[in-house]
């Protein structure tokens, strides 16, 4: 697998910007890092992705809240158990990240692995509805295993000819799980056919002086 810089010719961010962006990028690292080199470890998603991931979706903000897109990663707790089901119907959601679930969600996690579709509201023990709560996702550990899971899944639906489609990657990211893709589609292609907010995005991560170069 092989993340290619710049993925796309164009830009969102000027030269002038990369030192403030260096530095918000050190300061995520200095308040989560320890947390984000473990989660990289056991989702095997690499680090500097889920720091790029969290600056570009909440700027490190761990109280960010934009709808239903919550904290670091802005993960939408009506999607977060959906991530976690398919991750384990895939068999790859491993023990070390269980365990790390369960460290949050306890008995809710059963529930979570119960579910019998994606978009499934669990009726398990005494508790129905969404698998995880707003208050789950504002807890920065469990915000970053969630978010790292479902960049995990991305990488492996878009890693093509061993190449990361990091276009693909951060739209599926941002519109949700089902978005699709035209047949072929090529990320020329793909970055005109975009909205104004999606080719930001594309740009953003993967674009020149981007913050996954940067970081």
């Amino acid at each position: 697998m092989e993340i290619q810089l710049p993925f796309i010719n164009k830009a969102f961010y000027k030269p002038t910007d990369m030192g403030k962006n260096a530095a918000e990028l050190a300061k995520i690292r200095a308040n989560y890092g320890a947390i984000i080199n473990n989660i990289a470890a056991i989702t095997k998603v690499p680090e500097k992705l889920i720091v790029s991931m969290i600056f570009i979706e909440s700027g490190g903000d761990d109280n960010a809240v934009n709808g239903y897109a919550i904290g670091l990663m802005q993960v939408d707790y009506r999607s977060a158990g959906d991530i976690i089901f398919f991750e384990n119907k895939q068999k790859r959601l491993g023990d070390a990240e269980k365990t790390l679930l369960r460290k949050y969600l306890s008995t809710r996690l059963d529930c979570v692995l119960s579910m019998r579709y994606m978009g499934d509201k669990i009726k398990c023990n005494s508790y129905k509805g969404y698998s995880f709560t707003k208050t789950d996702l504002l807890k920065p550990e469990l915000n970053i295993l969630i978010g790292a899971i479902y960049l995990g899944i991305l990488l492996d639906d878009h890693t093509e000819k061993g190449i990361v489609r990091l276009d693909k990657l951060v739209l599926r990211y941002n519109k949700g799980f089902f978005t699709k893709f035209a047949a072929g589609a090529t990320k020329e292609q793909i970055y005109a056919s975009a909205s104004t907010t999606s080719k930001n995005y594309i740009a953003k991560l993967s674009g020149y002086n981007s913050i996954l170069a940067t970081s």
